[in-house]
């Protein structure tokens, strides 16, 4: 990212998915999905909240609870977000896209969140800072009634 006048960093008008992935990661964007809500539905970047474009400008102006004022806007192929970007750009807002949008992200295999409704049928993950339990809580109970 360039560096601007006031010493803060500032986004360029468009970031490829690696990119994007650079920024959501440090944690330095909000993502606000504009696609159609059942494309979000079944299947989305992590983390990332569903918006209607006609609405964006609210969604953008919302305090943020994660503290993060810059915003990474996307569609499913870049091309709506880059227009919504170029249109909220400016004053204290600090907008971007990615070009290529979803499919971009997509076709570079970087990770989503799927339909909750779907049932997962990846390799097993676990959370970082998340704590596994070496037996079922069931089987924890019934040692401790026996001993």
């Amino acid at each position: 990212m360039a560096e601007g006048e006031d010493g803060g960093d500032e986004l360029p008008e468009q970031v490829d998915a690696e990119g994007a992935r650079a920024l959501i990661a440090g944690g330095k964007v909000r993502v606000i999905d504009v696609r159609n809500a059942d494309d979000f539905a079944d299947e989305r970047i992590t983390g990332s909240v569903h918006c209607d474009p006609d609405e964006i400008e609210k969604e953008i102006d919302r305090d943020d609870p994660g503290g993060r004022d810059a915003v990474l806007i996307v569609c499913g192929d870049g091309s709506r977000s880059a227009e919504l970007a170029e249109e909220l750009r400016g004053g204290d807002r600090q907008v971007t896209s990615i070009d290529g949008g979803f499919d971009a992200w997509v076709g570079d295999h970087l990770p989503t969140a799927p339909n909750p409704d779907e049932e997962y049928e990846g390799p097993k993950t676990t959370q970082p800072g998340a704590v596994q339990q070496s037996k079922p809580p069931e089987e924890e109970e019934e040692e401790d009634e026996d001993s």
